[in-house]
């Protein structure tokens, strides 16, 4: 349990006892904060304020907390104290509850450990906007020497250099944007953008970390990046509008709705606030109930209003009312200025070639990683393209419509049931169909594109994926599914045809999308009455099922797992249409079955658990639960095998070890920042294309010359804990030679092409256990399936091509039973 201690001077002796810290203090306060109730480490101090305070920090620095009401944090220690020797000093213990952010309790101890420090000057003229200079000169007399710094700046650098970092990677964002695609932004934007390089280093910081944060009204009392007086000068430097330019924050008097005042509550605060407007039961209910009930009050007079003359008492009156009062308990608030975040999210997304500002997308967060040592990309050159988006207006438009697809994605997440979100994800659809039927028409108006086999057409193809059509297209797609979800099957009949009607945009979707197509046919928009009438229509759409079936086998864009589906659809259409031999399709690429593979059948017994939830567990060796794929690795080691539950894993880790090179070779416009795991186009047609001769070359060394046993450990020793798409670093260089070895390098080459030309649709799938006997040199790839589970598409395509390059297969069912049944079977 934490323990909070204060050390008082000259009120008592406290030589008898084993105290945490050496320390002198003179006519101050001061509050220890241990993690140990024997006071055998320190964490923290924290100083009581009186009317003039000092400071003293620990030279080591640590994590930063901030305590405003009745103590002032001084700093925490990064290394524990063991003993002291203090004299009259007197130590009271308080138990404190521990929190997430505290750090763990250190392991080593610093000598020096308190040095007066003088506070900030607070002279500053809070009546007017601050200028830079004042804010420079303010910033600078608590940051420039280290007598003259506070201790929670002091942990700030020592403990946390990311904060510091943020600022740097943001103005390197900045410096490389403006050099190479400055005519992506408006005369006012580039002005605006000038400003901002110009602002002081604290200003800066303040708005780069407040950019990096959520959207949101944020009280200047709760900014912990720097001393309050300098935040509040900084925060009135960028709310002012320069010429010429737009201002970063905005200021609470622009605050005018009251779900967003109320949300700036504490609980306690808006319990107060609640039992003040007469709320009942406000200390039984959560902060959720507590904000609507608040924001119903101001829809309701009260009884004194009726007797108030010359009053307004209007809603919009109260509501206006309450959001002064609540600006009274909050103090000052910031807010993003929208046009400003805007801009930089632009800026963000043109440097990046991502949004970064959208979902989980943690690029920036790596790049600061990166930037203090934390995570590590591979070392390559940086060929930055300049002209991969065309205008300026492109980029508003392809951003505007990245954030509407995102929307949409969010609405699907969504249980069917819940039909609001569902109609209200339709909705959005709707207000772009006409900009996607304008589109279908400027594309059947262009001449006839090249054939999409040739590097040219990979590469323009890959380019259109920073493009408004490309994000419109997504939008599109994703209003089908909503379509779906609603059950307005011929409305999601006509969005898949208009998809189909295109061949510029998502082309990796098409067969899905015919799937989808025969589905609708032959189910949902069959009739479901037994007249005539409805007999021929029913006839009528299996033929338009057909049809699809047979547009799709022309379609060259059908991958082979699509093919495999649709070729089975086919077969029981014609079926059910009755059709002769002579009358059904024949198609070159027609495949109805997947290759036979061998299956095995292991023995367990189940773990049946009515609290616990996701895949089963087993009884494994010792009476340890596990998984199947665990169950599964035991049995195989009875029978020879050594191996690991990998899937995916192994083979993508082989590839990207071998084609290290080639995947961050120095193509223009490929590897555009020093933060990327994988080129630009890895998930495109154009990765093959665009690097044919190089690819074509490593094949035939792995599949002639063995390079691979010296690729693999020369590539694993050298950028091991690198981020690479695909590596696991988890496989020992060890296990990922000996599977190379066992596969020989004319297999491994096979395997290695497939990636090459399909990374995205192979990257997944691949068998559960990769295994191996050193008696027989003999590699085995196994798919583990428990009781009920059922092989994927995906995963029949990889078990038939691994079939096709003879390497050893296995389906392996998991049943329950005693394992003797196993054995003596």
């Amino acid at each position: 349990m934490r323990q909070r201690q204060a050390i008082r001077h000259g009120t008592a002796s406290m030589n008898q006892r084993k105290r945490p810290w050496d320390v002198e203090i003179d006519e101050q306060v001061a509050i220890v904060i241990s993690d140990s109730s024997d006071e055998s480490s320190v964490n923290m101090v924290e100083e009581i304020l009186p009317e003039t305070s000092t400071t003293y920090p620990h030279p080591s620095g640590g994590n930063k907390r901030v305590r405003r009401k009745q103590t002032k944090q001084i700093d925490f220690l990064s290394q524990p104290v063991k003993s002291v020797t203090a004299t009259n000093d007197m130590v009271e213990m308080y138990e404190l509850p521990r929190t997430r952010s505290q750090p763990e309790p250190p392991q080593a101890v610093s000598e020096s450990i308190i040095e007066y420090l003088p506070t900030i000057p607070t002279d500053i003229v809070e009546s007017k906007a601050a200028t830079t200079k004042e804010i420079t000169v303010a910033y600078n007399s608590t940051m420039s020497s280290p007598k003259k710094t506070n201790g929670r700046n002091r942990a700030d650098q020592a403990q946390m250099p990311e904060r510091q970092s943020y600022l740097e990677i943001f103005d390197r964002i900045l410096q490389t944007v403006m050099q190479s695609e400055k005519h992506l932004f408006s005369e006012v934007e580039q002005q605006t953008l000038e400003t901002f390089s110009k602002l002081d280093h604290h200003s800066r910081h303040l708005y780069t970390r407040i950019f990096m944060r959520k959207q949101a009204w944020l009280r200047i009392s709760g900014l912990n990046y720097g001393e309050q007086v300098v935040m509040e000068q900084s925060c009135k430097l960028l709310s002012a509008q320069a010429p010429g330019s737009q201002p970063f924050l905005i200021t609470g008097e622009k605050l005018d709705s009251c779900k967003d005042a109320v949300s700036l509550l504490l609980l306690p605060e808006l319990k107060t606030m609640a039992r003040a407007r007469g709320i009942k039961q406000a200390n039984s209910k959560t902060k959720e109930a507590l904000c609507v009930d608040i924001i119903k009050s101001t829809k309701q007079r009260t009884v004194t209003s009726f007797f108030r003359k010359n009053t307004s008492d209007s809603a919009q009156h109260r509501q206006a009312e309450l959001i002064q009062q609540i600006l009274k308990t909050t103090g000052p608030l910031v807010h993003l200025h929208p046009e400003t975040a805007d801009l930089f999210e632009r800026v963000h997304m043109i440097f990046f070639r991502s949004a970064t500002h959208l979902g989980d997308n943690n690029t920036m967060r790596d790049a600061v990683l990166a930037n203090i040592g934390q995570k590590r990309f591979p070392k390559y050159q940086v060929v930055r393209s300049s002209d991969l988006f065309a205008s300026r207006d492109d980029v508003v438009r392809y951003k505007a419509l990245v954030e509407v697809g995102y929307a949409m994605e969010v609405l699907l997440t969504y249980s069917v049931k819940e039909i609001e979100q569902h109609q209200q994800g339709w909705n959005l659809y709707l207000e772009h169909r006409q900009e996607w039927h304008g589109l279908l028409k400027s594309l059947k108006q262009q001449p006839a594109a090249k054939d999409c086999g040739t590097e040219q057409m990979s590469l323009d193809y890959w380019r259109r994926h920073f493009t408004p059509g490309w994000a419109l297209a997504r939008i599109v797609e994703r209003g089908a599914r909503f379509a779906a979800n609603l059950k307005q099957f011929a409305d999601e009949r006509d969005v898949l045809e208009s998809l189909l009607s295109q061949d510029s945009y998502c082309l990796h979707k098409r067969g899905g999308w015919y799937e989808r197509l025969v589905l609708l046919y032959t189910t949902h928009l069959k009739p479901k009455q037994l007249k005539s009438k409805a007999a021929d229509l029913g006839q009528q759409h299996l033929y338009q099922a057909r049809d699809t079936c047979i547009r799709a086998l022309n379609d060259v864009h059908v991958n082979r797992i699509s093919l495999h589906a649709i070729s089975r659809q086919l077969h029981a259409i014609e079926n059910k249409l009755d059709l002769s031999a002579d009358q059904q399709a024949n198609h070159s690429r027609l495949c109805v079955e997947w290759q036979p593979v061998q299956e095995r059948v292991f023995y367990g017994m189940r773990i049946n658990s009515t609290m616990r939830r996701g895949p089963s567990m087993w009884d494994g060796p010792d009476g340890v639960p596990c998984s199947v794929e665990q169950l599964a690795l035991w049995r195989y080691r009875d029978l020879g095998f050594t191996g690991v539950h990998s899937e995916n894993a192994m083979i993508t880790t082989l590839f990207g070890l071998l084609f290290w090179d080639i995947i961050f070779y120095p193509l223009p416009g490929m590897l555009d920042t020093e933060y990327q795991s994988q080129p630009l186009d890895m998930n495109s047609e154009s990765f093959y294309f665009s690097r044919h001769t190089i690819i074509e070359q490593r094949l035939a060394e792995i599949s002639d010359t063995n390079c691979y046993e010296q690729i693999i450990p020369e590539i694993y020793a050298r950028e091991h804990g690198s981020e690479c798409i695909g590596i696991s670093w988890d496989l020992s260089c060890e296990q990922l030679q000996t599977v190379a070895k066992h596969m020989g390098g004319k297999r491994l080459a096979a395997i290695c092409r497939i990636l090459a030309t399909e990374y995205r649709l192979k990257r997944s799938g691949f068998p559960d256990l990769c295994l191996w006997n050193e008696e027989t040199g003999s590699v085995l790839f196994a798919e583990v399936k428990g009781p009920k589970d059922k092989l994927s598409e995906t995963q029949r395509d990889w078990l038939d091509i691994l079939q096709s390059q003879n390497i050893d297969v296995e389906v392996c069912h998991i049943r329950e039973g005693d394992a003797r049944d196993y054995e003596n079977h």
